[in-house]
Order: structure tokens, then C-alpha cells, then sequence
């Protein structure tokens, strides 16, 4: 009886509670992308140098990406390519931005401070949802072993 607590215990309950935390995660991440499609386009310019020195070492070297915007007359500043990105990405388009007069950036209307370059579902953003969906698998197994 001990035996099948502590596979319980150690084996069910964390896949348990990471596939559920996983896949509401990545509900939300997948959420958030699909109303980035519905947001607000304007032009932005460019106003960060490109002074990047960094490589897979030196996460700190990285020149952010900071494009100036104007919605209603105020001034934003959008430092992301999309919503959830690393930092490699953001120097790549730095670099690709420079040459471009303007630059298409897309804003929350109900948060005019929260704009991308990109919007939309990307493949990436689907990688919470399959762990969690995976932890949960391992969490019914382990119950069906429990029970049967």
C-alpha cells in the first residue's frame, strides 16, 4: 500500500500539476497571439543603434531592438519582433530593420505601450500546450497503473 502512495505522491501529482499549469500556459500564450492579429498597425522608425556583440555566451551584450511609434499623439516605443521571442532574434531584426525607413508595428488598442513587429500564432508557441498535454498523458498512465 506504501508503494503505490509514493508512486502517487512522487510520480502522478507533479505530472499532474505541470500538465495542467502547462496547458494553461500555453492556452494563454495561443490566446494572446490569435487577438495580436486584431491589433492596431502603424509605422514606427527605428531609433536603437545596432552595437551587438553577443553571441550564445554573453546574453548582456545584446543592443535591444527599440522602435519609436505614435498613437494619438503620444510616443511609444516597441522593443519586441513578437510576443514571445529570444534575444537572437531581436539583434536579426535589428540588423534587417536598419535599412528600412519605416517599420509596421502593430499595437494593443487597449494598451497602446504593448505593440510588435510580428503578430500572429507562431509554431514555437504551441511547445506549452504539448508538454502539458504530454505531462497529463504520463499523469492518466500512471493513474491507469494505480487502479489496474
Amino acid at each position: 500500500m506504501n508503494e503505490l502512495l509514493i508512486i502517487f505522491l512522487v510520480g502522478v501529482v507533479p505530472c499532474l500539476i505541470v500538465g495542467i499549469w502547462q496547458t494553461s500556459v500555453g492556452y494563454l500564450v495561443i490566446s494572446r497571439a490569435l487577438q495580436s492579429k486584431s491589433w492596431q498597425k502603424t509605422n514606427g522608425v527605428l531609433t536603437a543603434s545596432i552595437e551587438s556583440t553577443a553571441d550564445e555566451v554573453d546574453f548582456s551584450a545584446v543592443a535591444p531592438l527599440k522602435v519609436a511609434y505614435r498613437v494619438d499623439g503620444q510616443i511609444y516605443h516597441c522593443r519586441k519582433v513578437n510576443l514571445y521571442e529570444n534575444w537572437k532574434k531581436q539583434a536579426q531584426a535589428a540588423q534587417q530593420l536598419q535599412s528600412e525607413n519605416f517599420v509596421p508595428v502593430y499595437y494593443n488598442p487597449k494598451n497602446h505601450r504593448e505593440a510588435v513587429i510580428e503578430t500572429g500564432l507562431k509554431p514555437v508557441y504551441w511547445l506549452p500546450v504539448a508538454l502539458g498535454i504530454s505531462s497529463l498523458t504520463m499523469a492518466l498512465a500512471g493513474v491507469y497503473y494505480l487502479v489496474f
